[in-house]
């Protein structure tokens, strides 16, 4: 389990993390990484708000057929309602789930919605 407070923190162990899902997931690597950098910049952000004294929880699961990604923060949760409307993926916000839909086989999250779970199938050998 990873836990960091702000961004910075974050981007330190982005290369072990990195790491850690080539040697599980190797070709699929780049598309998990790209999941979990915008679920926790949505964490960070817009969960914790940018509080400091706030953590963000990172886990990383290997299981026989697949990687569970869990993200989880502190702060008060969000409309957990999957949006309707468009997402213009040129602009700089509000393009985060739709990314992470883009980048691995399920997600789901909490009732609360502070806690984000990823799912991506990886085949072996």
């Amino acid at each position: 389990m990873y836990c960091f407070s702000s961004f910075d923190e974050f981007i330190m162990l982005r290369d072990t993390i990195n790491e850690k899902l080539m040697g599980i997931s190797g070709d699929g690597a780049l598309r998990l990484f790209i999941a979990i950098n915008e679920g926790v910049n949505n964490a960070i952000f817009h969960g914790n708000k940018e509080d400091s004294s706030k953590k963000v929880y990172l886990t990383i699961e290997e299981m026989p057929n697949e990687i569970k990604i869990v993200i989880r923060d502190e702060g008060q949760g969000f409309d957990n309602q999957d949006k309707d409307d468009a997402t213009d993926l040129w602009g700089e916000h509000g393009r985060g789930l739709d990314l992470i839909k883009h980048c691995v086989d399920s997600y789901w999250r909490n009732d609360l919605g502070n806690e984000m779970t990823l799912v991506k199938k990886i085949t072996s050998g």
